[in-house]
């Protein structure tokens, strides 16, 4: 939790991500390190990283590779502004890249257009489900 400490959270703050999410005290700093690194990666500024840590501490204890193949999918559906999603939705770091792709689908079966499933993406929480 060093990690945590040192980006700049309270005691306070780490306790209640902790609540959330005890599976927060099994994972590895360097984890962290790097989980806080593919959020740099896509934009995402401190103030950004800190409020998705405190509104989804799930996203903690995320397989990198599930955060990163996740990123990937977003991307490809035509996401363009990934750090702007994660700030204002942190929740959708929960879920799936099958997951995603799973909606895009079954919009696009629905009959929506792209840009207007990218809309739904990033300006609704996830009520689009």
């Amino acid at each position: 939790m060093d990690v945590l400490i040192r980006y700049g959270f309270s005691i306070e703050e780490i306790k209640n991500m902790i609540d959330s999410n005890p599976d927060i005290n099994n994972v590895d700093d360097s984890v962290i390190y790097t989980l806080i690194d593919v959020l740099g990666y896509c934009g995402c500024l401190s103030n950004h990283i800190k409020n998705i840590f405190i509104c989804n501490p799930f996203y903690l204890s995320r397989k990198v590779s599930d955060v990163k193949e996740l990123i990937n999918t977003l991307k490809d559906i035509g996401i363009t502004n990934i750090n702007i999603l994660f700030d204002m939705n942190p929740y959708i770091l929960s879920f799936d890249a099958n997951d995603i792709k799973s909606i895009y689908d079954n919009k696009l079966k629905e009959g929506l257009t792209k840009d207007e499933i990218i809309n739904l993406f990033n300006y609704n929480s996830f009520s689009i489900i």
